[in-house]
């Protein structure tokens, strides 16, 4: 009998699910953030904080979780186990995430895996009625000889085999503030190829983000991310709703060069209203 070939190592496209680009999971501050999260919107309700005194995880920390969520999904794509227990090279991780291979990357990248580990999420999100998860974003992690070794929580790995995700933008990596990150992962999963895209009004979206940063600074730093257009693949503007409201649109940008191919052609839409 023939040896069946194996199958060549495939490129990992950045990939996240669709419930981690919708609510309030991290942090949007630079500084340490020890006040935690206690959201509620319509059925979603979910309450995030660092254990035992420590940081809750920031957004940026959830670039480990893209880089995770992206090795599953080439698992899946080659029929193989989605396991939660993934594997990599320290070295090509950073690459991956853009962020270059020098000591103080290693030890940022340390002590954003902490913060995973240690950051403490109950959620009602995917659970039946009157009911809630409770999680870590890792169960652990441990590096050794230029290899992490992560274990996922039960959650994450369900949604990536109940195929709940979203191709990114490699261009992700490249925004450098937490809003500029937080409103591209907002803007890909509402708007996707959608040629209308989405809109949101501000009030909404401030109370979607759980910044800690008062309304009027919320507004002037989306308005700077107006003037800026410097999310990947969208356009953005702003105008007043009925009752004056800012209201912020986005749709996909045909012109930026992105090509087709970065984005699924399949439309995302909402099932439960403007949440």
């Amino acid at each position: 009998m023939t040896a069946r070939a194996p199958r060549p190592p495939q490129a990992l496209t950045p990939c996240l699910l669709i419930d981690l680009m919708s609510w309030p999971f991290f942090s949007l501050a630079k500084s340490p953030r020890h006040v935690p999260v206690d959201f509620r919107m319509g059925r979603v309700s979910m309450t995030v904080a660092g254990r035992d005194a420590s940081p809750m995880a920031t957004i940026w920390d959830a670039d480990i979780l893209i880089w995770a969520v992206s090795t599953l999904i080439v698992a899946r794509r080659q029929r193989q186990p989605v396991s939660s227990h993934v594997r990599g090279s320290t070295r090509e991780i950073l690459r991956f995430l853009g962020r270059g291979d020098s000591a103080s990357r290693y030890v940022r990248l340390r002590a954003a895996l902490d913060r995973l580990t240690n950051t403490q999420v109950t959620t009602s999100l995917r659970q039946t009625s009157d009911s809630a998860s409770g999680f870590s974003w890792l169960v652990a992690w441990q590096e050794r000889r230029g290899a992490l070794d992560l274990i996922l929580p039960p959650w994450l790995c369900d949604a990536v085999k109940g195929r709940a995700i979203l191709e990114l933008d490699p261009r992700y990596f490249t925004l450098t503030g937490a809003f500029a990150r937080w409103l591209y992962l907002l803007v890909r999963r509402h708007a996707g190829r959608q040629r209308d895209g989405w809109s949101f009004d501000l009030k909404h979206l401030h109370e979607k983000s759980a910044a800690l940063s008062p309304y009027p600074r919320f507004v002037f730093e989306i308005r700077r991310l107006v003037e800026a257009q410097s999310l990947p693949g969208y356009r953005l503007w702003l105008d007043s709703g009925p009752d004056g409201t800012p209201v912020l649109y986005f749709v996909p940008d045909t012109d930026s060069g992105s090509g087709s191919e970065s984005y699924p052609q399949t439309s995302v839409d909402n099932p439960v209203g403007n949440v």
